[in-house]
């Protein structure tokens, strides 16, 4: 299952992503032993196993061109947790699970976070 917090890089957020690689995909799911794109941001956003909303939400947050690791890369069908680097945490595909990609994965719009 996700680790609550383990304080890996000091960004709650980032740490939360990265405490969820190796779980599977699961559409719908919010963890805590799967989760879908946005159930995976929700989390990691708030630390609660609850969908806090979806790509559509998210696409209506304040976009950047500059991402700062905790921040949500999104587009109308996916979205993920940006990690620094030019990279996404980001709840895959069925076989692929929760995995990491290059940011242009999907060509996301990058948005910041408001919580």
């Amino acid at each position: 299952s996700a680790a609550p917090y383990d304080p890996v890089t000091g960004n709650v957020i980032v740490d939360r992503a990265y405490g969820c690689i190796g779980l599977p995909y699961v559409w719908g799911a919010t963890g805590p032993n799967a989760f879908d794109c946005s159930g995976l941001v929700g989390y990691c956003l708030t630390g609660s196993y609850s969908r806090v909303g979806t790509t559509y939400t998210f696409m209506g947050w304040p976009r950047v061109s500059d991402p700062q690791p905790g921040d949500v890369c999104t587009n109308w069908d996916h979205c993920g947790i940006y990690i620094g680097n030019g990279t996404i945490v980001h709840a895959s595909t069925p076989s692929s699970g929760i995995t990491y990609s290059s940011v242009t994965y999907r060509s996301p719009i990058c948005v910041r976070r408001i919580f």
